[in-house]
């Protein structure tokens, strides 16, 4: 009979850096979403503006900043404009 090494769980644990607390999003919508019960950034992703617009404390500006904060890098990468026309002047 195999045993598990103790401390081990049976369900796979998330990345440390999914948890909202400790993504790039504001406290303030952080702490509206952790009262929503959702505690990973990853859950935000499948849901649409009217989803995260009908949960307490998020309006408009929590979205985009919510959308704002997914579409950064977070390895450190620079973003390249993807306008090369305005960066030809």
């Amino acid at each position: 009979m195999a045993s598990r090494p103790a401390g081990t769980t049976s369900k796979p644990r998330a990345a440390p850096s999914d948890m909202l607390a400790r993504s790039k999003i504001p406290v303030w919508i952080v702490k509206a979403l952790l009262s929503s019960g959702i505690k990973r950034v990853s859950h935000l992703s499948p849901m649409t503006d009217d989803d995260l617009l009908a949960l307490p404390g998020i309006g408009k500006r929590a979205v985009e900043l919510i959308r704002s904060s997914q579409s950064t890098p977070e390895s450190g990468e620079s973003q390249v404009p993807t306008d090369r026309q305005s960066s030809a002047r």
